[in-house]
């Protein structure tokens, strides 16, 4: 389990990466982040992807709602989200997966009759 909460983590910090050097890239070429969001939001698969990635961030909040105590735990992880995306979600599931784990591990078997 530790070998895949680090590689999910290092997988956060790789998304972390390629969007800082997204935003910064030749802006100078290309515009600031904004103005290259308004030319990806203009094309149909741009608006598809935009979309999809949204659908995602649904499903991801439920699945937070489901192993969250509470309302305001579920918040506090689920709409961050929308500002970092996918490096959020990693951090929450590097965060989670011990309590995923033990939830989605078979139930113990009762002791055999005396």
């Amino acid at each position: 389990m530790n070998a895949l909460r680090v590689l999910i983590g290092i997988a956060g910090l790789a998304v972390i990466g390629v969007a800082v050097w997204a935003a910064f890239a030749f802006a100078d070429l290309h515009g600031d982040p904004l103005q290259q969001f308004g030319v990806i939001a203009s094309f149909p698969w741009g608006v598809a992807t935009l979309v999809n990635l949204l659908v995602g961030y649904v499903v991801f909040a439920a699945i937070v709602h489901l192993v969250e105590k509470g309302w305001w735990a579920t918040a506090g992880w689920a709409l961050p989200v929308l500002l970092f995306g996918n490096a959020w979600a990693a951090l929450w599931v590097v965060v989670r997966l011990p309590a995923i784990m033990a939830r989605l591990a078979p139930p113990a078997e009762p002791p055999p009759p005396a």
